[in-house]
């Protein structure tokens, strides 16, 4: 096959790339790669001194200011700040960035007058201006000017004519997300972050309950990459002492380098699916598992924005099998104590983390938990499995076993009328019995009208269902008495009392004639078929 050189062609990006981005990137996020980078700049500094980050933010002038303490930028890799691709992190060093990308990219989404100044060390003081009016050249030199010293050590930011609207609230989400993006940092002493000269703390997700043998885990371990390098794996998973449905604060949080990337993940690639943890839902809302990660900066599953895990990474792919089982047992153990959770779990606040060494986390499958409580099956369930075959066969039969698993529940509350609202349920469940049986298995037809007109009659429905079924004298005693009791409460003025075994009673009757006329159990066994 021939191939003979043609020419060359000019792969110069263009600053469009920039502009491309911008709706990428809130607030939260471009804050966090300012914030990232001075992080950076200190770990690969060793961590020798203690490093003040401080974010200002005006709402009254719309202005943002970072500054930083971390080391400075030296002299000859300011480029590092504009250029596409450089940084000055080494894909070996244990870092947050990598991909030269975060900073020029959050510089340019917040604002179109970007003022970086820099000192490193005890050098001259250097500033790079940034704006949309370079941004559109097709120029790529950038200015770099000396200016009066600032102090040694240290990197100032400043963003006017920003494109996005500072205000209160976003300024708190900040904070928010900040004490729980950096919360491994903050938890050293010499680690500073300040918003609006408020101190951000840790906001961490530790708070773990103690239930006996149930108790978290802490699973230690390394992880080999094809190319021979190591990542350290720590995961610790458990039941929490509340549950979070609403916030969401439940399944897994990735930290990679100290940094948290993923908040609650509960999507299929962590276990969240059915026939594993299930889907996401509050009865498993009790599951938390949080996997830190530390290694190579390039061997970190993050995305280029650290937003978010990249499932398609060799590591998460290696991880991902033994995780999902620790995702899926913790889950079951969460769903099946449901209702008994704070006698089960939130009592048991104070214990210790069981640590469980593991020496090849690819090939481990189970969680090294003792064999999981058996799940006790509720009312609604045993019923709903007891009819499942007449509700596909006759599916206007599932709203009446729901009805009476819904009096059921009702009669179960500690309210003050409860055996009124389960009365009411029930007949009314009834009633609704006698129509689906008359219309779908009586073998007689009746046109929407003569049901209209029988169904005024409460007596006239009893009359037309003694033609077709055999229900015994007794029970029809009971169904009588208990209707003119249901009209008594819905339509005389004096409140007329309801006992517990009155219910009981009455419930047993609907059973005894919704197996009657549709085949339908109560009792958990399986249903007679026709």
């Amino acid at each position: 096959m021939m191939k003979k050189l043609s020419g060359t062609l000019n792969a110069t990006p263009s600053k469009r790339l920039y502009l491309s981005i911008i709706s990428d990137y809130g607030l939260k996020r471009a804050i966090c790669e300012l914030i990232d980078n001075a992080l950076d700049v200190w770990v690969i500094a060793g961590r020798k001194n203690s490093v003040n980050i401080e974010v200002s933010l005006s709402e009254d002038q719309q202005v943002i200011c970072v500054t930083d303490d971390a080391g400075g930028v030296k002299r000859s890799e300011l480029q590092n700040i504009v250029a596409p691709g450089q940084t000055g992190t080494k894909p070996s060093d244990a870092t947050i960035g990598l991909f030269g990308v975060g900073t020029k990219r959050a510089v340019v989404a917040l604002s179109q007058d970007v003022k970086i100044t820099t000192r490193h060390g005890h050098d001259k003081s250097y500033r790079v201006e940034i704006d949309d009016e370079w941004l559109k050249e097709d120029d790529w030199n950038l200015p770099v000017y000396e200016v009066s010293p600032i102090d040694p050590g240290s990197t100032r930011i400043d963003l006017n004519r920003l494109r996005l609207k500072i205000t209160k609230d976003s300024i708190e989400e900040l904070r928010e997300h900040a004490a729980a993006t950096y919360a491994e940092f903050l938890k050293d002493d010499r680690v500073k972050i300040v918003i609006n000269k408020k101190p951000v703390g840790p906001t961490t997700f530790e708070n773990w309950a103690y239930p006996p043998s149930y108790q978290p885990r802490r699973y230690t371990g390394e992880l080999n990459t094809q190319d021979g390098k190591k990542v350290a794996v720590e995961v610790v998973a458990g039941l929490t002492t509340e549950s979070s449905p609403t916030g969401g604060d439940y399944g897994v949080f990735f930290y990679c380098n100290e940094r948290l990337i993923a908040r609650g993940m509960k999507s299929h690639d962590v276990g969240f699916s059915p026939g594993l943890a299930g889907l996401p839902h509050p009865k498993v809302s009790l599951a938390r598992v949080l996997v830190r990660l530390k290694g190579d900066a390039r061997l970190m599953p993050w995305n280029s924005s650290k937003s978010a895990i990249n499932t398609h990474h060799e590591v998460f792919l290696a991880l991902q099998a033994w995780l999902i089982r620790v995702v899926k047992d913790y889950a079951y153990v969460s769903r099946t104590w449901v209702g008994e959770w704070p006698d089960k779990v939130f009592k048991y606040k104070k214990g210790d983390i069981v640590d469980v060494p593991i020496e090849n986390i690819p090939e481990a499958r189970k969680s090294f938990l003792p064999p999981l409580p058996r799940a006790v099956l509720r009312y609604a369930d045993i019923v709903e499995h007891a009819n499942r075959k007449v509700s596909s066969r006759k599916p206007w039969t599932r709203g009446l076993y729901e009805g009476v698993v819904a009096a059921e529940m009702v009669f179960k509350k500690n309210w003050e009328q409860k055996n009124r609202i389960a009365l009411i349920i029930l007949d009314s469940t009834l009633e609704i019995g006698f129509k689906e049986y008359l219309v779908n298995d009586s073998g007689e037809a009746y046109s929407d009208k003569r049901l209209l007109d029988l169904f005024k009659d409460r007596t006239a429905v009893h009359g037309e269902i003694k033609k077709h079924a055999s229900i015994s004298k007794t029970d029809w005693g009971k169904i009588e008495h208990y209707y003119r009791l249901r009209c008594k409460l819905i339509h005389e003025r004096v409140t007329v009392g309801v006992t517990d075994s009155q219910i009981e009673d009455y419930r047993s009757v609907v059973e005894a004639v919704l197996k009657k006329l549709h085949k339908l159990t109560f009792s958990g066994s399986s249903p007679s078929e026709d």
